[in-house]
């Protein structure tokens, strides 16, 4: 039997349970045809594929069809306000900085009524057809690799991406770049998916990495940089975790605390997140008592994942309602506002297609309107 290997610190890989056997979502929702398969290391605990997916297969997932930053604008716009704060609280206002997967541009756009004598680049794939380069501003049409250096001339005083080093194929090309592209004295400030606890990133086949702390100081060792700063968690923003590299001799990575059990134990955490998902759907199944026609509230990522991993469950929704439709995501099911369909809702069970952590307040609000609230987050907890 063939032992796998991580790939940034080639130490064994623990399988991971796969949730189904034909069926995997990209982030943005579009389902694909293959298994979820992930293994966890046991060493510096990274989460990764099991086979590795050739480069071209992954930028074919962000053409011009990605549409994450578009599909819930206010959501994006939402999300950019909280990242910005995050930065200005973090970091010193910096004279040059590029952002590495800008998206829609609002993130950038919010910085720079923050940080008022700073330049701005920004450089995404998929950047949207009406965006415009300003004078503060320039967008960079390109993946971030070896040939956007043409359009990156100058080096940066800070460098930072947000959930996006969890997408390449290469991190240590990744790091590579990036140190090349940062002045002496710069910052590379990474925000990706908390390792710890699981949570539903594992979910998405274009994650192709989850990144402990101590999995991104491995990597970046590689290209002269230093972990000088890590928080494992930003309460703010969810799921997160924030990184800070600088151009350093090589040192211990004590910033990159082991978990508690260790790796091992992680890989656990992992199997048995993995293992709820294989679980949902005849659990939402059981708990609708197979009844032929249900609800769903909520139409954005929740909806989506349930709509990928949970089909037969999919199948009988007939309804997705929120509280504002202009931010559902396109999921092939009509979407309407929850307080004009109470009445008509009393029909159906509902199943809550929102973040677990959230689901026990909003049953309390759907029960005192008279409906049956579908909870999982005794199974799903994050």
């Amino acid at each position: 039997m063939t032992t796998l290997i991580c790939n940034i610190c080639s130490n064994p890989l623990q399988l991971l349970p796969v949730p189904k056997t034909n069926r995997a979502m990209l982030s943005d929702g579009r389902i694909l045809g293959v298994a979820l398969e992930k293994a966890s290391c046991l060493s510096c605990g990274l989460a990764a594929h099991v086979n590795e997916l050739a480069e071209d297969s992954v930028k074919t997932a962000y053409d011009e069809s990605y549409a994450l930053s578009t599909s819930s604008p206010l959501a994006d716009k939402a999300r950019a306000q909280n990242y910005a704060k995050t930065l200005v609280n973090n970091f010193h206002p910096a004279k040059r900085v590029l952002e590495i997967g800008c998206g829609s541009g609002n993130l950038l756009q919010e910085m720079t009524s923050r940080w008022h004598n700073s330049f701005f680049v920004g450089i995404d794939p998929a950047l949207p057809n009406e965006i415009i380069s300003t004078e503060r501003t320039q967008y960079v049409r390109a993946f971030f690799d070896a040939s956007a250096k043409g359009g990156l001339s100058k080096k940066f005083d800070l460098i930072f991406s947000i959930n996006v080093i969890e997408h390449i194929n290469s991190p240590t090309e990744f790091f590579a770049l990036a140190s090349e592209l940062l002045t002496p004295d710069g910052q590379l400030a990474v925000i990706c998916p908390a390792a710890h606890p699981p949570n539903v990133e594992l979910m998405f086949y274009d994650h192709l990495h989850t990144f402990t702390a101590g999995a991104l100081a491995v990597t970046a060792m590689a290209s002269g940089l230093s972990l000088v700063s890590s928080i494992e968690n930003l309460p703010q923003l969810g799921d997160f975790q924030l990184a800070t590299f600088c151009q350093a001799p090589q040192r211990d990575n004590t910033l990159a605390r082991p978990f508690e059990g260790g790796e091992l134990a992680l890989a656990k955490l992992r199997a048995a997140y993995l293992n709820a998902w294989g679980k949902l759907e005849d659990t939402l199944l059981a708990r609708t008592d197979d009844s032929p026609h249900i609800a769903m509230f909520g139409a954005g990522q929740m909806a989506a994942l349930i709509r990928a991993y949970a089909p037969l469950v999919w199948k009988k929704v007939k309804l997705l309602v929120m509280d504002n439709v202009d931010d559902a995501w396109q999921l092939d099911k009509p979407v309407d506002n929850y307080l004009e369909n109470v009445t008509k809702l009393k029909k159906y069970p509902i199943i809550l297609a929102v973040s677990p952590r959230v689901q026990a307040k909003l049953a309390e609000r759907l029960t005192q309107d008279g409906l049956t609230a579908i909870r999982f987050d005794d199974l799903i907890l994050s």
